[in-house]
């Protein structure tokens, strides 16, 4: 309990008292509305000026809106101000540009009107058809080709953001030398010097490093290249490659050949950590639609998707049945699923802990014969 002194007479006050509703004066303010009142505290229905101030203010009191004097409309003010200068900079005068005419028309351009060309965008040597959009010969969007078998007009990410290196402010735009400026012309003429130099060794001391590709044009040009300079070697790099999968079609097939798949056509799909609904992998426009396809719940056979894998994927996501597994037990799976199967010598894998999951895909690899596929990913061992 508190004291307080009044006029001279100390007086004890409670704590609260002061705030302590006036029930009397509530009842007689109510009684003096019409029609029913709807309130969100007793504060509001005493119609207390502390509450009163603390609407107006929009804070509660006692709340620090700044820890300076500035407040916050002042400093909405503020940057108002700032962003509107920053824009203004940009309204400064262009340099003179005087702008032509055609003086021949080139066919079929109208300025406002698209054109559309068919091109291909290569990522790790697999090309994905292509549609792009351009305004005055300057693409502006890319979208799959819907004639094309391979796309069926369906594009993946890495193909839309292709489009962004065309405008890339830091893409080359000269012929650099030991990292100065030079020209096409020095170049071709220190390329004569050196190629006619190796024409007596049929190229031995050349070395060509480029990225994997899939166009016949730049393999006719390598296999032109190779017939001028037969020992002169051609080497291939990726950042992410898929040598394993190649190593593993020289094994199957005796040649580095691309596996391609049917998806519309198989009622059983087994993923060996095989992400093959996500860009980046090779096909996965033409797979995705595929897929898609035998997926329709009202449809009379639909297929089903069983997925072994290590970390959780878009394929994963669309599995029916998914196992997860560390990274380096997928090939000992792909064992114990290949002894199930009775495909190729007997195996002692110790397979018993995922006796629950392969026994009902056993049975619907073998109820399904002929119509299922089990693909591999590409990091998996040949």
């Amino acid at each position: 309990m508190n004291e307080e002194k009044q006029n001279g007479n100390i007086e004890a006050v409670c704590p609260g008292k002061k705030d302590k509703l006036d029930l009397v004066q509530v009842q007689a303010d109510i009684e003096k509305k019409n029609g029913p009142e709807f309130w969100r505290s007793l504060e509001e229905l005493a119609g207390k000026p502390e509450f009163r101030e603390m609407m107006h203010r929009e804070f509660p009191k006692g709340a620090s809106e700044w820890i300076d004097a500035v407040s916050r409309r002042g400093f909405l003010k503020l940057m108002g101000s700032s962003l509107a200068l920053a824009g203004m900079t940009a309204c400064t005068k262009q340099p003179f540009e005087p702008i032509v005419p055609y003086v021949r028309q080139p066919e079929d351009v109208i300025p406002g009107r698209p054109m559309f060309y068919a091109t291909a965008f290569t990522l790790g040597g697999y090309a994905t058809p292509l549609l792009v959009e351009s305004h005055l010969y300057r693409p502006t969007k890319i979208e799959g080709n819907d004639k094309h078998p391979a796309s069926q007009g369906g594009t993946d990410v890495h193909a839309q953001a292709s489009i962004l290196d065309m405008y890339d402010p830091d893409r080359s735009q000269n012929v650099i030398h030991l990292g100065n400026i030079s020209s096409w012309g020095a170049l071709v003429a220190e390329l004569k010097g050196a190629l006619n130099s190796q024409s007596a060794v049929k190229g031995a001391g050349i070395r060509v490093l480029s990225k994997s590709f899939s166009s016949p044009t730049l393999a006719d040009q390598m296999q032109q290249f190779q017939k001028a300079f037969p020992e002169a070697k051609w080497h291939f790099y990726e950042p992410v490659n898929r040598d394993n999968v190649y190593e593993g079609a020289r094994m199957a097939f005796g040649q580095p050949v691309e596996t391609t798949y049917d998806f519309s056509k198989a009622d059983v799909i087994v993923s060996l950590d095989a992400d093959f609904l996500t860009g980046g992998f090779p096909g996965m426009t033409r797979y995705a639609r595929d897929f898609a396809k035998r997926r329709d719940p009202d449809s009379e056979k639909m297929s089903r998707l069983y997925v072994i894998e290590s970390t959780p994927s878009a394929t994963g996501a669309k599995a029916d049945h998914r196992l997860g597994v560390r990274a380096g037990e997928i090939e000992p799976c792909a064992r114990a699923l290949a002894n199930f199967l009775h495909a190729g010598p007997t195996e002692n894998v110790a397979s018993t802990a995922w006796a629950y999951f392969f026994d009902p895909l056993v049975k619907d690899l073998e109820s399904h014969h002929g119509a299922s596929v089990v693909i591999a990913g590409d990091h998996q061992p040949p």
